[in-house]
């Protein structure tokens, strides 16, 4: 059985307690409210859990608290609930993209106006919530208040983590793919693939359309066929498996876009709140190797990678206190 890897507890506590014992720090993890406390180099800090919270609305949100309702954890930050505009309105971060040369999908409101593939997405939603489509170009399509219409691009899947205006981590991986047979439907092709308690993806039906098939309709062979298009699918294995590429691509045209639009990003993040903040982007990488940016996240699920860079930079980094005489 696959079991999950950024929202799964274990890994994030593999990864704090190696750093740990590289570091010869100490510490404790309280068992009421799973508050993580480290003591490195004369230094102690209190890191706040984010517990995936499933609500009775169906929407998703984070919370501190180990309740019933919790489905998974996302890990340990030094503080709880960072918000800032750019990455709470998918609007405001693509005015802000625009604005500071950083290169994102086209938009409009009214999908008479699409000029290729687009999909429709939600200003302010998380975990992929309310994405519908791909839809052709001028299709006839309502699009509620709140919603915007999105250019569909197609490539690898992209999510960076970032701690301050560093880059962390670098998850990189396919679009799950389906390859034809010219025996079984996309439906068949895609069912396949997931596991006995695996949710059948959304929306497939029109991502069939759009690529000329139908998800009853039998693949011809050898033809791939794209399964699904976004990063919380079931049938992307980043989900189970780790897909970090931050060391392989250093020095490469992908790394410094990745660094470019990470500084712009946290320069965006208000002052107040800005040292000490961990935050992530979405984008796709073309088959030019060019990144659309979707959007960024604050109180991002970390990746458990995360945790060598952030506690690195707060406990081994020396500051103007540890040098005064």
């Amino acid at each position: 059985m696959n079991q999950p890897f950024k929202r799964n507890y274990l890994q994030h506590a593999l990864a704090v307690g190696h750093w740990m014992r590289q570091q010869g720090a100490a510490g404790t993890i309280d068992p009421l409210t799973y508050i993580l406390e480290i003591r490195c180099n004369g230094r102690e800090r209190r890191f706040q859990p984010q517990f995936v919270l499933e609500q009775a609305d169906g929407q998703t949100g984070f919370t501190p608290q180990l309740t019933p309702n919790v489905s998974g954890f996302v890990g340990w930050l030094p503080y709880f609930n960072k918000t800032w505009p750019i990455a709470q309105d998918k609007l405001d971060f693509k005015e802000f993209a625009a604005s500071a040369g950083i290169r994102t999908p086209k938009w409009v409101v009214d999908p008479v106006q699409a000029r290729g593939n687009f999909i429709v997405k939600a200003r302010r939603s998380t975990f992929g919530r309310g994405l519908r489509g791909p839809f052709e170009a001028a299709s006839t399509v309502a699009v509620a208040e709140g919603e915007y219409c999105e250019q569909f691009i197609v490539g690898k899947l992209l999510k960076a983590w970032y701690w301050n205006d560093q880059l962390a981590v670098a998850d990189l991986v396919d679009m799950p793919t389906v390859r034809g047979d010219g025996l079984r439907t996309l439906r068949q092709l895609i069912s396949a693939k997931l596991a006995p308690t695996d949710r059948f993806p959304g929306d497939v039906e029109a991502l069939a359309v759009v690529q000329g098939l139908s998800l009853d309709g039998v693949v011809p062979a050898d033809r791939t066929a794209l399964a699904d298009y976004r990063y919380m699918s079931v049938l992307n294995p980043a989900l189970t498996t780790d897909h970090d590429v931050r060391q392989k691509i250093t020095g490469s045209p992908l790394e410094a876009q990745l660094l470019s639009a990470g500084a712009h990003c946290w320069a965006a993040v208000p002052e107040d709140r800005r040292s000490g903040t961990a935050f992530s982007l979405d984008g796709v990488v073309d088959s030019s190797g060019q990144v659309w940016f979707l959007e960024a996240n604050c109180n991002p699920h970390l990746h458990p990678a995360i945790y060598n860079v952030m506690l690195n930079e707060i406990f081994l980094q020396r500051t103007l206190k540890d040098v005064s005489p």
